[in-house]
């Protein structure tokens, strides 16, 4: 049996499509401070940090995140692909809430003292500008 507080199975592609919705009403159009506190992600969160959030879309078992873009910050856009691999998650936190980051933390983003988001656990995350 799964140790209490783990996830219990792979997320599927239907959870990710309920990851998107949700993180689209909760985070979309919000500025993020972005940091890797497992130092694994360095390079990305110094690319999207203090961007604006855009769009968050689930295509299949895929997630990809838009920050900034040349009509808002006059930068290309910068996409961040997750794959949740089997055990990954994204969650949000209200900042009073949420856990220290884990040693799984690959990305920690905190937007305008209102939410704190965190990556963790076994995901893939690539970096990709759009022109």
């Amino acid at each position: 049996l799964p140790r209490k507080g783990t996830q219990k199975s792979m997320v599927e592609g239907h959870s990710v499509h309920r990851v998107a919705r949700a993180h689209t009403l909760r985070l979309v159009g919000r500025f993020f401070k972005a940091t890797s506190p497992n130092g694994r992600f360095v390079d990305g969160a110094r690319a999207i940090n203090g961007r604006k959030l855009n769009k968050v879309e689930a295509i299949g078992k895929n997630l990809f995140a838009w920050f900034g873009g040349v009509k808002v910050d006059g930068r290309p856009a910068v996409v961040m692909h997750v794959h949740f691999g089997m055990s990954g998650r994204w969650a949000v936190f209200d900042p009073q809430k949420a856990p220290d980051p884990t040693p799984t933390t690959r990305l920690k983003l905190e937007a305008d003292n209102a939410i704190s988001l965190t990556l963790t656990l076994t995901l893939t995350l690539t970096l990709t500008l759009t022109l």
